[in-house]
């Protein structure tokens, strides 16, 4: 699960910010929202979190810096050669983020273990790199597993290796560490067993879709035809109020569309044929009841927006589910309608649907969702640029608000300062 992470000058965001899910005390009394990790550093974490903010205010920097923490870890190691830059996007507004190093940080609990595992990176080189550890044993403490600094005056690193939590080749992995490279990523490829636990969770516990991602509909059309899953995404659907019984699938070969036949090369066209040889195209049709009572089939393309995405969104999030995963969805009220998206809130809050704590963690302005039997204060932050350079994000529960109800009312009476500048907008066009 994901306790918390932490960015600084990245996109929008130059001085660091921090999104926790860890569950205060007043949380954990309200079913559903949280989960037991066992772990004295964090002993509830949150199952859902909402971001709140305008536009261009730093929502989507914070969900992609998520996104490129995820990548850099799983991929720093296989691609670039000694002295290729690292390209990421640095914060370019703010005046101290020139020189500065980019860093992130995230806190995670995964089989037993809280993990917190960041580095530290210009586009020339890592300048930092650390991974710490503590079990769930009563009284265990946190361990060191390894740290690596760049000393500027030396030119060279400082290394710490754990040699009782690190065990292996670790001079070798260390020697095949690039400078634009994890030592983290580079010890995993090279066989660590130790690291590969937390590795494998980066790699496979936590999924970001972001604001102008479109799901395909292949997943959950694949999970259909599995009796395993069928009836899940059914319930799922229904679950969200779609007045919708069943699905039916047809699924054919993928083939080259007729129009790339006439414009490519017969080099490019052979290169295709090999890629979709295995490649399917699936064909959903969604059934519905009608006033005689009969079933009637409309092409999923005939469903309204909002269903069509909750269509693509059932497979990924049973999986989740099922595995307990952490999700991040930028957006995610996009052509939802309210109800629809506080259902699928809902699941998540639900142990019986999420025995495994799953997280569904998302950007939104629909502030209706928010209830006081609902959603807790914990779960609700705000992120906005007060000064047009720096963005802040902010707990609805460092806020002196007693109930959760009167949020709406006072987030957009610009309370909390995380709305557009209407007055602003308003002038502008009366210029």
């Amino acid at each position: 699960m994901l306790i918390e992470f932490t960015v600084s000058n990245y996109r929008s965001i130059s001085e660091p910010v921090t999104f926790s899910a860890v569950a205060s005390a007043a949380a954990t009394k309200q079913p559903g929202i949280t989960f037991e990790t066992g772990n004295s550093l964090a002993p509830h974490v949150l199952t859902s979190a909402v971001v709140f903010g305008p536009n261009a205010s730093g929502k989507s920097s914070l969900f992609k810096a998520v996104e490129f923490f995820v990548r850099f870890v799983c991929t720093s190691a296989k691609k670039g050669s000694q002295g290729e830059e690292i390209k990421f996007p640095q914060n370019k507004v703010a005046p101290d983020c020139k020189d500065a190093a980019t860093t992130m940080e995230m806190v995670f609990s995964h089989d037993g273990e809280v993990f917190q595992y960041g580095f530290s990176l210009t586009n020339e080189r890592v300048v930092d790199e650390w991974l710490f550890a503590r079990t769930s044993k009563h009284g265990s403490k946190t361990r060191t597993i390894f740290t690596r600094e760049y000393v500027e005056a030396s030119e060279s690193y400082e290394w710490v290796l754990n040699e009782g939590q690190l065990p292996g080749e670790r001079e070798s992995w260390r020697a095949a560490t690039r400078d634009n490279a994890l030592f983290f990523s580079t010890a995993v490829q090279l066989n660590s067993k130790s690291l590969k636990k937390p590795y494998d969770w980066i790699r496979m516990g936590i999924h970001v879709i972001g604001a102008n991602q479109r799901i395909s509909k292949d997943f959950t059309a694949q999970f259909l035809q599995d009796e395993k899953y069928r009836d899940r995404v059914v319930d799922f659907i229904q679950a969200l109020d779609l007045p919708i019984v069943g699905f039916r699938v047809e699924e054919k070969q993928a083939v080259i569309p007729e129009n790339a036949k006439q414009i490519l090369s017969e080099k490019m066209l052979s290169e295709l044929a090999k890629s979709v040889e295995d490649e399917k195209d699936y064909r959903v049709f969604a059934k519905h009841k009608n006033a005689a009572g009969d079933t009637v089939e409309l092409a999923l393309e005939e469903e309204s927006d909002g269903t069509q995405a909750m269509f693509g969104m059932a497979g990924p999030i049973i999986d989740v589910l099922e595995d307990g995963d952490t999700l991040l969805i930028d957006e995610l009220s996009n052509s939802l309608h309210p109800l629809a998206l506080k259902g699928l809130v809902g699941v998540f809050h639900d142990k019986r649907q999420n025995p495994k704590g799953a997280q569904l963690i998302f950007s939104s302005h629909e502030t209706s969702i928010i209830s006081k039997s609902f959603m807790h204060k914990d779960q609700i932050w705000f992120i906005h640029r007060p000064d047009a350079q720096n963005t802040e994000l902010t707990p609805l529960s460092d806020f002196k608000v007693r109930e959760v109800e009167a949020f709406q009312r006072a987030y957009l009476g610009g309370k909390f300062g995380a709305i557009p500048n209407i007055r602003r907008m308003q002038n502008a066009g009366a210029e």
